[in-house]
């Protein structure tokens, strides 16, 4: 019976020494991270994966680290593999619909961040980014509810406001985009001072 003890109790040891070292290799890929060091962060990461190959938020921030480096096509990799590894990761759609929002391809920009909106109803930067991705397409009213919804959800997002201030003034509702253009100012938004000076003297 101590005999049974003393091997289940060396094994427990070992295996908290081995989750310990995979934790550590994660740990330290998001410390590297977070000081800007994104190549050390992918070894950390790759080094964590290799023990570990479906932990979806060490795949994901791979493909952060890939995408501040500027290397796009290796991000959307990781990120296509953390929406397999969980098909309702919100961040890995939101960051595949990045991708070609930056690659100007609007439609499969909104598809994903469509995907996004559906499950997580109350992320505000998600309904933001559809609005921007119709707005782009020139689908005026699907942009317009994006816009409203991303305000509704959090009415301190002021390039949300921004945006359909600029949407108003081509569906010629000058007065209402002009409030729109003050609160954007009103949050800090750089672009509405100029936007206020063009429409709103």
């Amino acid at each position: 019976m101590s005999l049974n003890r003393n091997f289940l109790k060396g094994f427990l040891v070992v295996m908290v020494f081995l989750v310990s070292c995979k934790d550590e290799a994660v740990v330290k890929g998001d410390l590297l991270f977070e000081k800007g060091q994104y190549k050390e962060a992918i070894e950390a990461y790759d080094q964590y994966l290799s023990l570990n190959p479906t932990h979806v938020k060490s795949v994901y921030n791979k493909g952060r680290s890939y995408e501040e480096l500027g290397q796009y096509d290796k991000a959307l990799e990781a990120f296509r593999k953390a929406l397999e590894l969980d098909g309702k990761n919100v961040a890995a759609l939101l960051s595949i619909g990045q991708y070609y929002y930056r690659d100007g391809q609007y439609d499969n920009a909104a598809f994903n961040f469509g995907k996004a909106v559906e499950i997580d109803g109350s992320n505000s930067q998600a309904y933001f980014l559809l609005g921007r991705s119709y707005h782009l397409q020139g689908m005026m009213k699907e942009a317009m509810g994006g816009y409203n919804n991303a305000i509704s959800l959090n009415n301190d997002l002021g390039e949300a406001y921004l945006y359909r201030g600029a949407l108003k003034i081509n569906l010629k509702q000058g007065s209402n985009a002009c409030n729109d253009f003050k609160t954007a100012k009103s949050l800090g938004v750089k672009d509405a001072d100029e936007a206020l000076s063009q429409y709103c003297k």
